[in-house]
């Protein structure tokens, strides 16, 4: 008898060990599918497609690039800076609010929604128009806010199985998940008129952390969760267990040019164009993990905290985009533009070497499709005797990259203004959706709706 007590014990200390194993490979950071997919390396949480600033341009859809003609213009074409006949001074602040509604067939345990929200300086710059060498020209300088990684996701996921020697486990788990942080730039822009119809102009992105701004993002992850061993033998052993992530990336440093032309080919027919350049930059990433489970169980060892520093590169692919604008009338313009992004080559390179792409897959796993926008939008201008008041529309096709086809996601927007002797003063709202796409965690989808408001002021000299 004390022999097959003995023997019991080891089986029951064995099939402990065991289930503390799977458990620890399910709640470490990147060793299981799930967290894989959920906790990605670089998690946009704005529209990662570049695109420009300014509460008049959005009014519009985003359809700008053809446009183009107030001092936001170095953020979607360059060569539109061309059409300023006076000093700028602009400023954009944006409220963005996202709601996520999650569903799931497989774990209905996570069905429920998640919202954030967020206010902050979303675009500045300054513009001067001179001439030199008989030619006219405009210098302009920039900081743009790009790209967001604001996200809240609060979870349940459980998930069950058999373990070798026929016992069964089933695992239940909590996951509160933040990140914050922004990607920003700063921008230097020229423009020449090479003649009275064609220009072109150039902004040189400086993506730094030292202009006393801090370039970069962070993440924190706290998963706990239960586990339910129960033998062959009829026995139930249960586990708590607790599992805390937190990653911060800093020093973002980085280099690229948008280069931009802009035609009027006559009184009613304007195209532009402009090309974002590839770029690769350097991050610092710092790395801190513990795991544990209670009981501890015997021959396990204490949890021992995981740090790690490293560098890592995050290679952003080159974009461009084409518009067409039609000035139906002194008071009427619309414009269309299509936009394409080349997410098929983007990675970021680990310290490691390893290589992840768009997805947060690894890179040979999964080929995330490039992805193009389509855009139009239009103005109208009711003309008083003293102001203009304008109306503007827009509609818009922003897909976002995923691993195989993008993800679909379209949206609206509205907006209109005032001029006040030499200041203007406009405002946009935006919505942005998608519908049943998948989400940030398997054999789940979600309906995802996204709200925007910015107001611009913009100052002439």
């Amino acid at each position: 008898m004390p022999n097959y007590r003995e023997k019991q014990k080891r089986c029951i200390y064995s099939i402990a060990l065991l289930s503390t194993v799977i458990v620890f490979a399910c709640l470490i950071p990147g060793s299981y599918s799930h967290a894989q997919e959920i906790f990605s390396t670089v998690k946009i949480t704005s529209s990662p497609n570049p695109v420009g600033s300014g509460a008049r341009a959005q009014g519009m859809g985003g359809a700008f690039i053809a446009v183009a003609d107030d001092a936001t213009a170095a953020s979607w074409n360059p060569g539109g800076l061309m059409q300023l006949e006076r000093p700028e001074f602009s400023i954009v602040g944006s409220f963005f609010q996202r709601r996520k509604h999650m569903t799931s067939d497989l774990h209905p345990e996570e069905n429920g929604q998640n919202n954030k929200h967020r206010e902050d300086i979303n675009y500045m710059s300054g513009a001067y128009p001179f001439r030199a060498f008989d030619k006219n020209m405009v210098v302009s300088f920039n900081y743009q806010r790009l790209y967001d990684f604001y996200d809240k996701l609060d979870f349940d996921y459980n998930y069950r199985g058999y373990l070798s020697d026929g016992s069964f486990y089933n695992v239940q788990t909590k996951t509160r998940f933040r990140q914050q942080g922004a990607l920003k730039a700063f921008a230097p822009a020229y423009a020449i008129q090479i003649t009275p119809r064609l220009s072109v102009g150039i902004a040189l992105n400086f993506w730094t952390n030292h202009l006393g701004y801090n370039n970069g993002w962070d993440q924190e992850r706290k998963t706990t969760g239960t586990a339910f061993i129960h033998t062959r033998r009829g026995n139930l052993i249960k586990y708590t267990m607790e599992e805390f992530y937190k990653e911060k990336n800093e020093n973002f440093e980085a280099f690229n040019t948008n280069l931009g032309f802009l035609w009027h080919v006559s009184r009613i027919v304007t195209i532009g164009g402009v090309l974002k350049t590839p770029y690769t930059a350097d991050v610092d990433r710092k790395t801190y993990a513990v795991s544990q489970t209670f009981p501890p169980g015997r021959g396990l060892p204490p949890p021992v905290p995981y740090r790690k520093n490293e560098n890592v590169d995050i290679r952003f692919p080159m974009s461009y985009g084409l518009g067409v604008a039609f000035r139906l009338s002194d008071a009427f313009t619309v414009d269309l533009d299509v936009y394409r992004t080349e997410w098929s080559k983007f990675y970021a390179k680990s310290g490691n070497g390893k290589k992840t792409n768009i997805a947060g897959d690894p890179w040979k796993k999964s080929h995330p499709h490039d992805t193009t926008q389509v855009r139009l939008g239009g103005e109208y201008l009711f003309i008083t005797e003293k102001t203009l008041i304008p109306a503007r529309f827009g509609l818009f096709y922003d897909p976002e990259p995923a691993a195989g086809h993008p993800k679909d996601y379209y949206g609206v927007s509205v907006g209109t203004g005032v001029m006040l002797g030499r200041v203007v003063l406009d405002c946009c709202y935006i919505y942005r959706w998608a519908r049943d796409v998948k989400a940030e965690i398997p054999d789940t989808k979600k309906d995802d709706a996204q709200h925007n408001f910015l107001m611009s002021m913009i100052i002439h000299f």
